[in-house]
């Protein structure tokens, strides 16, 4: 109690005796210099980029689990964010190993008085194998009184190549976030947030990155609530099926023994001399090298992403996604969870390429299943690929009715994991739900079929996140602006009362979202579109008969769903 005390007195000395652009503030590992911002609506704001929360993973590290960073002399400035992790397809100067930093964007520090306010810390998406913090805008955020942190972590090989025993257990990436978190919960007092209402949210890859992390019971504590926008950790994609294989693979590229040799120390030696940008490269070709609709990542799974460890020291998951959920076994925060309308409008942009995917299903029906079925009998996983069609399109080509197609896509790839993963997280802990159906210009989305829905994966965001003259929405419509007053609303009201609508909001339209409970049949959430609306059970026409589908196979130790 003393330490802090005297901390807090020295960061109010050295906040005191420094300009107003050059704030200063003391960490146990050395004091750092940070930046003053305003936004667009003249709120200053204070900016710490670039803050080591972990040992650079180079050399002996790369694959191991991170460790906290060293102490530094002197001041570090931490003024702009210039590194982003290895990553596929970026090949940009900002590429290094040396990545793991964390952001902080406050309103206020602590002065002659004590600041105690809400955290959300933002965890990118980008599939495992892409995105960046220097991606995430802040403005809005801190208009409402909110710290934004935003986070690196280690992506694709680097993150989470996986040899599936004790060699290289795999999933750094996660324990990457695990740290960060950590670390903002262990500092956030230094810079004017509360340790104790702390919001850990992100989307797509970010969302279930989260989730991943409500999982892991070593995050008791240090946080006190979670967002998560499309993605869950019972989506298919989130899962990497065949992890010890697609290292080697990967590495072959580099070297051809390994074809054959499947030694995983000789592995894990040879790859600890190769140059990152080589790995890199070579996790690249093994991608391209594997492209296909008969496995296509978003709906089975992508090549890099978390695994199932085995039991090692340093571990963060040991058992199947699905069981943890439906036992409960879970972080029991408050959780606000839900989707865009038409997630699987963002990767079908091309009518001609779709119908050319979707013929190919027509021809394989047991592409359409998904890996987690657990279906090996060929026969067999073709009549369910049937079943699954008719779903959709009551048995008539897909290649003729892309919109369904896309709705398939949409459903197998998000929206089914992520009902599934709010109905059992409503069994421990406060949930909300909602669907972002918002179809304005400021979402960016320009593609639309027939039979569809009309809001793509990432929409969202648009309405979330800003920076500077990019806050300036004055020149879309009115519903436009009033729709990221709304969500922005929703989402800082969720980070301080752990409620999107805490009381009555003309903004909100005087709406009292519903908890989530299924326990009486219903599924109630609000439909966030020009209007708020309070609807019940969401993709009605086709969530049911997956469950009903999932549930013939007999099955219990499903691991995404």
């Amino acid at each position: 109690m003393l330490l802090n005390v005297l901390v807090s007195f020295f960061v109010a000395i050295q906040i005191c005796t420094s300009v107003a652009q050059d704030p200063l503030v003391q960490l146990p590992n050395g004091l750092i210099r940070g930046r003053q911002g305003v936004t667009i609506r003249n709120k200053s704001y204070y900016a710490f980029e670039k803050i080591p929360y972990a040992t650079p993973p180079v050399g002996e590290l790369r694959f191991k689990a991170p460790i906290p960073p060293s102490n530094w002399e002197g001041t570090l400035d931490t003024l702009h964010l210039d590194v982003t992790c290895y990553q596929q397809n970026a090949n940009s100067n900002y590429e290094s190993e040396d990545c793991l930093y964390v952001n902080v964007f406050t309103p206020e520090l602590p002065d002659t008085e004590a600041v105690a306010l809400p955290v959300m810390l933002y965890i990118h998406g980008g599939g495992f194998v892409g995105g960046s913090s220097m991606n995430v805008a802040s403005d809005r955020i801190i208009e409402n009184d909110v710290i934004l942190v935003t986070i690196n972590y280690r992506l694709g090989p680097f993150g989470f190549l996986s040899t599936q025993d004790e060699i290289i257990p795999g999933n750094n990436g996660l324990k990457d976030q695990h740290l960060a978190i950590k670390w903002v919960h262990d500092n956030i007092n230094l810079f004017g947030g509360d340790p104790e209402k702390i919001t850990i949210f992100g989307q797509s890859a970010g969302s279930a990155s989260c989730a991943y992390q409500l999982l892991n019971q070593e995050g008791k504590g240090l946080f006190s609530g979670a967002i998560l926008q499309s993605g869950s950790s019972l989506s298919p994609w989130a899962f990497q099926r065949r992890a010890r294989e697609i290292a080697f693979d990967t590495a072959a590229f580099l070297n051809a023994t390994f074809i054959d040799n499947r030694n995983s120390q000789a592995l894990l030696s040879f790859l600890l001399t190769v140059d990152a940008e080589k790995l890199d490269t070579a996790s690249e070709q093994y991608h391209n090298s594997e492209a296909g609709p008969e496995d296509t990542e978003i709906l089975q799974g992508f090549y890099w992403a978390p695994v199932v460890e085995v039991k090692n020291p340093d571990a963060f998951l040991t058992k199947k996604m699905f069981g943890l959920l439906q036992a409960g076994n879970v972080v029991a925060v408050p959780l606000l969870i839900g989707m865009t309308s038409e997630e699987a409008l963002s990767f079908n942009r091309n009518a001609d390429t779709l119908k050319s995917a979707m013929a190919a299903y027509d021809q394989n029906l047991a592409w359409l299943v998904p890996n987690d079925m657990q279906i090996t009998d060929e026969a067999n996983r073709t009549e369910i690929g049937r079943l699954i069609r008719e779903i959709y399109t009551e048995g008539e080509p897909l290649a003729e009715h892309l919109g369904d197609g896309v709705r398939y896509s949409s459903d197998t790839s998000f929206t089914r994991s992520v009902i599934k993963h709010a109905e059992l997280h409503s069994k421990v802990a406060t949930t909300f739900f909602y669907q972002f159906s918002y179809d304005g210009q400021l979402g960016g989305n320009d593609v639309h079929y027939d039979g569809a829905e009309n809001v793509a994966h990432s929409e969202d965001n648009r309405y979330i996140f800003c920076s500077g003259n990019g806050c300036d929405v004055g020149g879309y419509p009115e519903s436009d602006q009033i729709t990221a007053e709304r969500m922005i609303s929703i989402w800082t009201n969720f980070a301080k009362y752990r409620n999107p609508t805490p009381e009555p909001s003309e903004l909100l339209q005087n709406v009292t979202w519903p908890l989530l409970s299924t326990d009486d049949g219903d599924f109630l959430y609000v439909d966030i579109n020009e209007n708020l609306e309070i609807k019940n059970h969401p993709k009605e026409g086709t969530y049911g008969k997956w469950i009903e589908l999932y549930d013939s196979l007999g099955l219990i130790d499903f691991d995404t769903y």
